[in-house]
This record gives C-alpha cells, sequence and structure tokens, in this order.
C-alpha cells in the first residue's frame, strides 16, 4: 500500500512537472537585455522580462543631436512597453512619448528578431526619416 502511494506521489509530481515546463512561454528568445546602436555609438537600451506571467519591458531611447559634426548623446527618455505583442520573429509595442507642448504622441514600434541575437527595430509612425536601429541581445 505504501509503495502504491509512493508511486502515485512520484508520478503526480512528474505530470505537475511535465505540465510546468509546457505552459512556460515562447518568448525566450525575446526576454533578456538588447543594445541599439546608431552611428558606432549606444542609442537605446530595450529590457524585456516575463516576471508578471506576460511580456512586459521598457525601452530607454537616447536622443541624438550633431555637436560640431559629431552626433552625441543630449538625452534619455524612459518608456514602458504599452501591449506587446509578439508574432514570431516580430515584436511590436507601442511607447507614450510627451512633447515639449505636453501633448502625448504614440510611437509604436516593430522589432524582427535575426539569427545570433540580433535584431532591428524601427519605429512605424515616427516619419519617412526613422531609422531602422539594429539591436544585439547581451549575453
Amino acid at each position: 500500500m505504501k509503495r502504491r502511494i509512493s508511486v502515485f506521489a512520484l508520478t503526480l509530481v512528474a505530470l505537475c512537472a511535465s505540465a510546468t515546463a509546457q505552459t512556460a512561454s515562447n518568448n525566450d528568445s525575446w526576454v533578456g537585455i538588447w543594445q541599439a546602436h546608431t552611428f558606432g555609438m549606444p542609442t537605446g537600451t530595450m529590457t524585456l522580462a516575463e516576471d508578471t506571467g506576460t511580456l512586459g519591458g521598457t525601452l530607454v531611447l537616447d536622443i541624438i543631436q550633431s555637436h560640431d559634426g559629431h552626433p552625441r548623446v543630449v538625452e534619455q527618455e524612459a518608456h514602458v512597453l504599452v501591449h506587446p505583442q509578439v508574432d514570431g520573429d516580430r515584436l511590436s509595442f507601442d511607447v507614450r512619448t510627451q512633447r515639449g507642448d505636453g501633448s502625448v504622441q504614440i510611437a509604436s514600434f516593430v522589432v524582427l528578431l535575426k539569427p545570433a541575437g540580433k535584431a532591428s527595430l524601427h519605429c512605424v509612425n515616427c516619419g519617412p526619416d526613422a531609422p531602422l536601429v539594429e539591436m544585439a541581445k547581451n549575453p
């Protein structure tokens, strides 16, 4: 009888572990810290995590201006990702930015996952001059 209960308990533990593993997300390739570079200099950081059970994170944008013909970071803006959605190798999200006049603009971003921990970030509604920014995931 004790042996039967032990076998049942071990089977139950194995089933629970298996169910937990199967409900784990497929976002492992996204979760982490991503560094953006433009003009050979850091231009932003995206952090992604699933601490709450769903994918969320932040985007820090480095504002670059040219001084004496050389680009440099003059400001940093931190934003929470709004409505992040993963569809395979594509991540989309919005951020709310506040303009100098106090108005709020929604900027919509798409990140395309590439091999070897690389990705490209693009703001799809920031105008025709919005750059395609290359990103690399920290190891």
